[in-house]
């Protein structure tokens, strides 16, 4: 009752300016459409900044003078994006310092917002009056900082406390309760706001759950970081989630001063694998994406092989995907492999007539390849690959290849099998894009490698030759 009081009074000032006011009977707050009313109590200068965000830009779009009293409204046309806006409370247009200017953001889904902060705190004295997103979005906020702030100090404890002491494993089990809290409240927040703008904002606050902060967490962290369709909704790159996201992950990866660079490279290059598998949901997110790493690792030094792997492989194309794939939101991945998964078994009928099936195949490594006689991307990396298994196949058990071609006819593959010289094990269905085999594995383009251990579990999806044989070569 007394928010709606609240609302009503606050709404009194609103209702004198304007024509065509339209009114909300339940609250009795009168307001124009398409507007945002804001009142910042002890702003110390009249103007206020108004920036959309998108990404790591922030660009300047408007500006408004506050009255007295710090009330402003500001109309936003129909054509403006849906997405987070930026208010600063500055005199001056931010450039490379935007940070440092005092600000809060706001969610603008098209309806109307009422709000009231103090210039002193403004994100901290938020209060949202009208706006079911951005009431949400506040509470989202709140409670990311206090899981984040319990996290951390439980971190920090677990690292420096004895572990061999009792209160250590205590120490764990509530570093995990708090880590499944936080999981389970964006579940729930997602579930019920499905749709929504704040929903979309809240999934890209999920994160996994480690068992600690040590090596083993690092691991865990690594494997689980990004979920399912936390990159499909293409309403993300108007906030400024994504470069911190991506800079966080890569910072999993981050090497001592006196590492192999060379090394250090080959790991970062698994790292952007894994980004980019995630950024092709959305092909808007996707491109914005390879971009943006593209950039970051040019600012580095020593990191050419980063930055050629992206502009080659997710840039100028080295994979062909399948037409419409990135477009078609309902390619949501069908299983996300993790090591130690079983791979799905599939029974086939080989180049040579044989009937054969996946986990029958005696051999200590199992690589499936993925790959088209029409591909321009995969004859480069087949040829080296080649060379690769005629080194360990004088090793018998050592390494087996399965070569599943993405085709549609069938003398076409084998002309092409017979004129390389494969002769490793060959497969296709002739169904090009809707093999079973393909879709089973959530196949997005060729060429694509999946290393597999004797059991048939899932170890690794390989992007260049040179890092299945580095990891050949470490077995």
């Amino acid at each position: 009752m007394r928010e709606y009081f609240v609302v009503f009074v606050f709404g009194l000032f609103f209702s004198c300016s304007g024509n065509d006011i339209t009114g909300d009977a339940g609250s009795g707050t009168a307001y124009e459409p398409g507007k945002i009313y804001g009142q910042v109590a002890g702003l110390p200068e009249s103007r206020i900044l108004l920036f959309e965000l998108y990404g790591n830009k922030v660009n300047f779009l408007d500006s408004v003078d506050a009255g007295n009293d710090g009330n402003f409204e500001i109309l936003f046309p129909p054509e403006r994006k849906k997405g987070v806006y930026r208010f600063a409370m500055e005199s001056t247009i931010p450039g490379d310092h935007a940070q440092q200017l005092r600000h809060f953001d706001l969610i603008w889904d098209g309806s109307t917002v009422v709000f009231r902060t103090h210039y002193a705190s403004p994100v901290d004295s938020m209060e949202i009056l009208l706006s079911e997103e951005n009431i949400h979005y506040y509470q989202l906020l709140a409670r990311m900082n206090q899981y984040h702030r319990k996290i951390s100090t439980l971190s920090s404890a677990l690292v420096n406390y004895p572990q061999d002491d009792n209160f250590h494993r205590r120490l764990e089990r509530q570093y995990r309760r708090v880590q499944n809290h936080r999981m389970n409240y964006i579940d729930n927040l997602t579930k019920r706001n499905r749709g929504s703008i704040f929903a979309t904002i809240a999934r890209f606050h999920k994160m996994p759950v480690i068992s600690s902060p040590g090596a083993a967490g690092i691991k865990t962290m690594k494997e689980g970081f990004f979920f399912s369709g936390q990159f499909s909704d293409p309403v993300i790159l108007r906030t400024d989630l994504i470069p911190a996201k991506l800079n966080r992950y890569l910072a999993l990866y981050r090497g001592d001063p006196g590492d192999d660079r060379g090394e250090l490279q080959e790991e970062l290059i698994e790292a952007v694998d894994v980004i980019m598998q995630h950024a092709m949901e959305n092909e808007d997110v996707y491109y914005f994406v390879v971009e943006y790493l593209i950039n970051l690792f040019a600012e580095m030094q020593d990191m050419n092989l980063v930055v050629e792997h992206l502009t080659g492989r997710y840039l100028l194309g080295s994979v062909c995907f399948e037409e419409g794939l990135l477009l078609d939101q309902a390619s949501a991945p069908l299983m996300e492999l993790r090591e130690g998964d079983r791979v799905p078994g599939f029974g086939f009928t080989a180049f040579d007539g044989r009937a054969m099936d996946i986990r029958d195949i005696e051999s200590r490594y199992t690589l499936i390849l993925f790959w088209g006689s029409w591909c321009p991307h995969c004859e480069g990396l087949m040829d080296g690959l080649y060379d690769i298994y005629n080194l360990y196949r004088q090793q018998e058990g050592f390494l087996e290849v399965v070569a599943i071609g993405i085709e549609d006819d069938e003398a076409i593959w084998r002309a092409h099998i017979e004129e390389r010289g494969y002769d490793w094990i060959n497969f296709s269905s002739f169904q090009r894009w809707d093999c079973p085999v393909a879709r089973d594995y959530n196949l997005k383009g060729t060429p694509t490698m999946i290393l597999l251990d004797s059991e048939k579990r899932f170890l690794q999806e390989p992007v260049r030759v040179r890092t299945l044989a580095r990891y050949l070569s470490r077995q």
